[in-house]
C-alpha cells in the first residue's frame, strides 16, 4: 500500500491528509497502551487542564512499535521519504478549547505531526479543525489567516467562527499535517485523548540541521535529556535506527537546557 500522487498533492497544497480507520483495527490495545503509559508515569488527569506526557510512545515496549507500522510507515515515509527523522511526540488528555496556533513554523526542512485519535469527535465536541493552506511559506506574510489567534480582536469573531475545515473523528482515524498549519479545536470534553508520532525529513543542508538542532532545544521545557527513550532505542530494529539516528546526533545541548528549565519552572511544560 502506497500513497497516491493525488493523496501528495492534496498534502502539499493543503497541508494536510486525513486517512480515516487507519488504525481502526488496532485500537483496542493501542488505547490500553495509552491507558498504561498515564498510569506507569503517575500522571493523574482531573479535568482541569490538559494533561501532556512527551515523549509519548516511548514510554511503552507495544506503543513504541507503532514507528514500524507498515500503515504509519507508509504515510509518513510517502510525505517525507522513507529515511524520515522521527523527533518525539506527544500523549494527550485534552480539555476544552484549543485555540487557533501552529506548531512552530519552519521555513526549511519540513515537519510533519501524525494525530492518532481514540474517541469519537465532532465539530462541536472538540474535533480538529484546519485553515487549508496556512502551511505555505508564500503566504506567511501575506494572508492574515495566519492569525486567526487573534480573531476577535482582528475580525470581531470567535476562535470557533473563523471560516475552517472540521474533520470529524472516529476512534482510530489518523490526520497528518504540516506543523506550520493553522489548527485548533473548540467544544471538547475534560478527557480527550489524542497522541502523535513527529517526524520530519531527513536533513540535508546545515539550514536544515539548525532547524533540528532548534526544535530538540526546543523540548528543554517538557524536562528531558534526550528526544527518544531508552526503551525506544533499545529496542529499535536497523530500520527503526534509521528513523533515530540523526536526532541522536544533535541533541548534545538538551540536557543542559533541561537542566535549566528545571530550575526556573515548578513543572515541565503542559504542551
Amino acid at each position: 500500500m502506497e500513497l497516491s500522487a493525488q493523496q501528495k498533492h492534496f498534502f502539499e497544497t493543503f497541508g494536510f491528509l486525513a486517512l480515516p480507520g487507519l488504525l481502526a483495527d488496532e485500537v483496542d490495545w493501542i488505547s490500553s497502551e495509552f491507558e498504561q503509559a498515564f498510569v506507569q508515569r503517575g500522571v493523574v488527569h482531573d479535568g482541569s487542564k490538559r494533561s501532556c506526557i512527551v515523549p509519548f510512545i516511548d514510554q511503552r515496549e507495544r506503543l513504541c512499535t507503532l514507528l514500524d507500522h507498515p500503515r504509519l510507515q507508509m504515510l509518513i515515509g510517502g510525505l517525507l521519504g522513507e529515511d524520515f527523522n522521527y523527533v518525539g511526540g506527544d500523549g494527550n488528555y485534552y480539555s476544552g478549547d484549543t485555540n487557533w496556533h501552529s506548531d512552530g513554523f519552519h521555513r526549511v526542512g519540513k515537519f510533519l505531526k501524525v494525530a492518532i485519535y481514540l474517541d469519537p469527535l465532532e465539530p462541536e465536541t472538540g474535533c480538529l479543525r484546519v485553515i487549508p493552506g496556512t502551511h505555505r511559506l508564500d503566504v506567511e506574510q501575506s494572508w492574515e489567516a495566519r492569525k486567526a489567534g487573534q480573531s476577535q480582536e482582528l475580525w470581531g469573531i470567535s476562535g470557533r467562527q473563523v471560516p475552517a475545515l472540521p474533520l470529524p473523528i472516529q476512534p482510530g482515524d489518523v490526520v497528518a499535517f504540516n506543523h506550520n498549519l493553522m489548527h485548533a479545536s473548540f467544544g471538547g470534553s475534560t478527557a480527550r485523548r489524542m497522541f502523535t508520532l513527529n517526524c520530519c525529513r531527513h536533513c540535508q543542508t546545515p539550514e536544515e540541521i539548525a532547524d533540528l538542532e532548534n526544535y530538540v532545544g526546543a523540548h528543554a521545557r517538557f524536562w528531558i535529556d534526550h528526544l527518544h527513550s531508552e526503551i525506544m532505542r533499545a529496542t529499535a530494529s536497523v530500520d527503526r535506527m534509521r528513523h533515530l539516528r540523526q536526532v541522536m546526533e544533535h541533541e548534545a545541548h538538551l540536557p543542559a537546557l533541561a537542566a535549566k528549565a528545571r530550575a526556573e519552572r515548578d513543572e515541565p511544560s503542559r504542551g
